[in-house]
């Protein structure tokens, strides 16, 4: 079976999971084409400017389209099925680049790189809120992304502070729903959260939770030759200089050497 066909198979297999992407698909049926599984909005990883997809783990993809001699293609689905590797696993797509959170569970179903970015959880409420910390949560609803560490983080910590758990799919939808009133509060990632809070003059940082994460990009879970250019890339951007270039444009802050190496 060819590439293609093997990608349209494993596509036919995730409608019926509904897990189906509304995805820009490979045609080319050749190996000019890295195929990368993404979840939008998560600023600055990856995101839509105009009908582009942009980002810190883009601009990382790119560099790694361009090590292969190939063209990056994005397939847009659902944060759950990259976390948990079955977009991958099914041949969806080649990597997946989501502001992913390295844990043993990934590893042990995902072929993980090495760390790329440090990161923690943040909390944030509408700009109204009495809300100051996580002490102040008892009785409402919280909202996360699905699939996420950050749900990871609000569920074993609910019973701790006395709130309710809401699972979206997407960031853009928690921040529609705390701008609407719909929830109270919401727990993801502190570096997508200070980047998205600057358009929603509505909503406001509380506070950072500190749980010393680090991303990394993920492959098929047998897939070491990928898996090795993925961190050749890595080690070279990190040597000569272009990460720290990336991660001042996308971070907006100098890096200080803190990526988990």
């Amino acid at each position: 079976m060819n590439t293609y066909a093997r990608r349209a198979a494993a596509a036919l297999a995730l409608i019926g999971t509904g897990l189906a992407a509304a995805a820009c698909t490979s045609d080319s049926g050749d190996d000019s084409t890295l195929t990368v599984c993404t979840n939008v909005p998560f600023e600055p990883f990856e995101f839509m400017d105009g009908n582009e997809y942009v980002g810190f783990d883009m601009d990382l993809m790119n560099l790694l389209a361009e090590r292969l001699d190939q063209t990056v293609e994005v397939v847009e689905i659902d944060f759950d099925s990259i976390g948990s590797g079955s977009a991958l696993n099914a041949g969806t797509c080649d990597i997946a680049a989501a502001g992913l959170t390295i844990t043993e569970e990934r590893q042990a179903a995902m072929g993980m790189s090495q760390a790329y970015y440090r990161a923690d959880q943040a909390l944030v409420v509408p700009s109204a809120s009495t809300v100051a910390t996580l002490d102040d949560l008892s009785g409402m609803q919280v909202a996360v992304q699905s699939g996420t560490t950050g749900e990871t983080y609000a569920n074993d910590h609910a019973g701790q502070y006395g709130y309710e758990v809401v699972a979206f799919e997407t960031m853009g939808d928690i921040a529609s729903a705390l701008s609407a009133g719909s929830v109270d509060a919401s727990i993801a990632d502190l570096a997508t959260w200070t980047d998205m809070i600057k358009d929603a003059p509505d909503l406001k940082l509380v506070q950072p939770i500190e749980t010393e994460e680090h991303y990394g990009f993920a492959v098929q879970k047998d897939d070491k030759e990928l898996l090795d250019e993925v961190n050749a890339m890595l080690d070279q951007a990190f040597k000569d200089g272009t990460y720290a270039e990336l991660y001042e444009k996308w971070i907006g802050e100098p890096y200080t050497g803190d990526a988990g190496k």
